[in-house]
């Protein structure tokens, strides 16, 4: 075998363990991306359905395993179980809800007492902004309900609208002055106050100055958050292939009819 031939051989022995290290770096991130946010992590979590006002015991709580990536900011940690046993629950919870800060505080009487400081995490902010009958969801929104916060801004420098998710799965403390565990505030509100912390609260102000706030209501149980959502101008909107993407997403949700699950 000539000199040529050994080169060229060797040449391509080379470039195929480079191509396979490159695939396996290459999968291998790809791994870690579809699995990042998916590690297991101990909360606390309610045993038996409970009513609000219900003065919380042991026995009431467990430790529960859930992925990192759905865990609400405010959830109690096993280490701090012994901090709520004989705390008062502000609201109803069911069976294998994760006990969140914010789902104690000494109940009505508590809650009414202290004020809108005692339902603050401690390291987070309360912080109020205006909506109207839409941008507040009709008027139905409740304390302790959980929102996404969209904003849409125009550009300085291009004069363009974008609509963004600004914050994600964010806590309402209050809606007017209604307070959780508070008797019924008469009318509607034009205010809601939410938890957040200060970078969030930054953001928010900074957003309700240049531009309009609408809040999205989410399931109680949907805690997911995503980590890149594409702004939306107008001419994504004109874009038949923008919207049927989004068809394509809506028509994989899951919706349960008679006891079957089927495509909605």
């Amino acid at each position: 075998m000539n000199r040529k031939a050994m080169i060229a051989i060797a040449s391509a022995l080379t470039a195929g363990i480079v191509a396979v290290l490159l695939v396996n770096q290459y999968l291998s991130v790809k791994e870690r991306d579809l699995y990042r946010g998916m590690e297991m992590v101990a909360v606390v979590a309610i045993t038996r359905d409970l009513p609000a006002g219900t003065r919380l015991t042991a026995q009431m709580l467990a430790k529960r395993s859930i992925p990192e990536k759905y865990i609400h900011g405010n959830v109690v940690a096993p280490k701090d179980a012994n901090l709520v046993v004989g705390q008062v629950l502000n609201f109803p919870l069911k069976r294998g809800d994760p006990l969140l800060w914010t789902d104690i505080g000494g109940g009505t009487e508590g809650t009414l007492a202290t004020g809108l400081a005692s339902t603050v995490t401690k390291g987070e902010r309360a912080l109020s902004f205006a909506v109207d009958t839409v941008s507040g969801v009709s008027g139905l929104l409740k304390p302790n309900d959980h929102v996404d916060i969209l904003s849409t801004v125009r550009s300085q420098e291009t004069g363009e609208e974008a609509t963004i998710t600004l914050l994600q799965n964010i806590t309402i403390l209050a809606t007017g002055g209604q307070l959780a565990g508070g008797p019924p505030e008469r009318g509607r509100y034009n205010t809601l106050t939410v938890l957040v912390t200060l970078e969030e609260a930054e953001l928010l102000v900074f957003a309700q100055k240049r531009g309009d706030l609408a809040v999205v209501l989410r399931n109680p149980e949907d805690i997911e958050t995503f980590k890149e959502i594409p702004k939306v101008t107008f001419k994504d909107i004109i874009k038949s292939e923008y919207r049927k993407q989004i068809q394509v997403k809506r028509d994989r949700i899951e919706v349960i009819k008679k006891g079957r699950v089927t495509n909605k």
